[in-house]
């Protein structure tokens, strides 16, 4: 097989505020080939896909397509150059056709007006030379998910790509759902000679339709099999890495197992993209969920939260029936949750720091229809105050610093006075200043009695915060726990990346 035409990347390194991400990585991707790309939570994978499909610059290093040296300044540019990305939010407008999506902002046109039939009649046969059989006519809203990533797929090819890389194009997808899609992807890359590469987190599902495998940890490239015949053992001992002779922090204080009253009691909790989970929480200690992106543990703090609906199985909150229908009804049932995207769902832009604070709590301070401003205000900056916020309280929230907004949201927790506080990803975006800072406050919440349960995807931070810690594996928790002191960052590592 020629590489005359291949697509590489050589000595790739790039850096955020300092910190290197990448290391020199050596990456290429041949036509009519499948490339996997390996590695754990924050290895460099989503980074180095950024750049080889023009999201993201490089700082150091080069691309080349067929000998010639190319620079992207957009992900259009790239994709002029045959080079697509399909991400795992796919970027199909729910409420418009098949059709509509695919001609988005290149629609056919006739005597001015948009010609429907030619595009539904074009996209028609677009999608039989793949196989698909679909109404073209449908919103995309209808379908089903491994539709929706195929249309997305498709409509890459359309525009010319001829390297394609998909980004966990099966977390949310089933196992008969993720074979379907990876055999078509697997057709398309043999019959149209396309170069995919698959970043994913499913061994069993990588590897089968894979020829060559790259696993990157620490941003450097650990293992590479260009045979078609990786071993999944030594795929797994690349990423766990040096992490077995890596400690984690000491930390003084630890719950001992068994103490404290069972706050949380989960069996059998089924949700959107969660298949199962048993999990038990007690008053006094941080419990941590940890597992590889899309494993379920943050679905499971949402639909805890009411936000994501219950399918199936059963909760208890200090030992009395719970059924989560609302963010409203947790609140009012004790439960608080800090989000991961902060920016997105967790604090008002515009509103002050201090009235973000007392966003959940407002009836606390109100009197005959009116909010005592004042009252509330003052709560709201003496808590600030004590977690050791820097800023303006009285400027909007979003002009505060990453570690400052998080400590507003943390604000609004300690202020909700509740029993169980979830937090998914709490130091996600914040400097190592602010990190610290955090971590005492989810001691000291601790410490006052109330159940906290902490999602991250970050082993030292686990080791440093919690007192024990269950493992999250394709939306599946058996429910068993260890103390803190009987891990290591490796055995995470190992833990996550096992067999659900």
């Amino acid at each position: 097989m020629t590489t005359a035409i291949s697509y590489q990347a050589k000595g790739i390194v790039k850096a955020f505020a300092g910190v290197v991400v990448l290391h020199g990585v050596d990456f290429e991707v041949r036509p009519g080939t499948i490339h996997g790309l390996l590695g754990h939570n924050g290895a460099g994978k989503s980074t180095l896909l950024k750049i080889l499909a023009g999201a993201q610059p490089h700082d150091r290093g080069t691309l080349s397509l067929g000998g010639e040296a190319l620079s992207f300044g957009s992900p259009r540019e790239a994709l002029a150059k045959g080079i697509g990305c399909v991400y795992q939010e796919l970027r199909l407008i729910p409420n418009l056709t098949v059709a509509e999506n695919l001609f988005l902002g290149r629609e056919m046109m006739r005597r001015g007006l948009r010609d429907t039939p030619a595009m539904n009649d074009y996209t028609r046969d677009l999608l039989a030379s793949y196989g698909l059989k679909i109404d073209v006519a449908r919103p995309v809203k209808e379908l089903s998910h491994p539709e929706k990533q195929l249309i997305e797929v498709i409509a890459n090819l359309d525009g010319k790509a001829r390297f394609l890389f998909l980004d966990e194009p099966t977390t949310a997808l089933d196992g008969r759902q993720s074979k379907e899609l990876l055999d078509s992807v697997r057709r398309i890359a043999v019959e149209r000679h396309i170069g995919i590469v698959l970043v994913s987190h499913k061994l069993d599902e990588v590897l089968p339709v894979s020829d060559e495998v790259t696993v990157l940890s620490g941003g450097k490239v650990v293992y590479r099999d260009e045979g078609g015949a990786a071993n999944k053992q030594a795929i797994v001992d690349a990423i766990v890495g040096d992490a077995h002779v890596r400690s984690g922090p000491k930390v003084e204080r630890r719950a001992a197992e068994g103490e404290g009253e069972v706050m949380v009691s989960v069996r059998g909790l089924a949700g959107k993209r969660l298949k199962g989970a048993d999990l038990e929480a007690r008053r006094g200690e941080v419990l941590g969920l940890y597992g590889l992106v899309g494993a379920g543990r943050t679905r499971f703090l949402r639909t805890l939260y009411g936000m994501e609906p219950v399918l199936a199985g059963s909760i208890e909150l200090g030992g009395k029936p719970y059924k989560p229908t609302n963010p409203a009804g947790a609140i009012a049932r004790g439960i608080a949750f800090l989000t991961e995207e902060r920016k997105i769902d967790g604090f008002v832009p515009m509103m002050s720091a201090w009235k973000n604070v007392v966003l959940s709590t407002l009836d606390r301070y109100r009197s005959g229809g009116l909010v005592n401003v004042a009252g509330s205000r003052a709560s709201a900056v003496a808590t600030l105050d004590r977690i050791g916020t820097l800023g303006r309280f009285d400027a909007p929230a979003r002009s505060l610093s990453g570690g400052n907004q998080q400590k507003v949201l943390l604000g609004r927790i300690i202020e909700q006075n509740a029993d169980v506080v979830l937090l998914d990803e709490p130091t996600k975006g914040v400097d190592i200043g602010a990190k610290g800072d955090i971590y005492d406050i989810i001691r000291r919440l601790a410490d006052e009695g109330r159940c906290i349960i902490v999602v991250s995807s970050e082993e030292e931070e686990l080791m440093e915060v919690c007192d024990r810690v269950a493992i999250f594996r394709h939306g599946r928790c058996d429910g068993t726990t260890r103390p803190i002191g009987e891990w290591s960052l490796g055995k995470l590592r190992e833990a996550a990346w096992a067999p659900a």
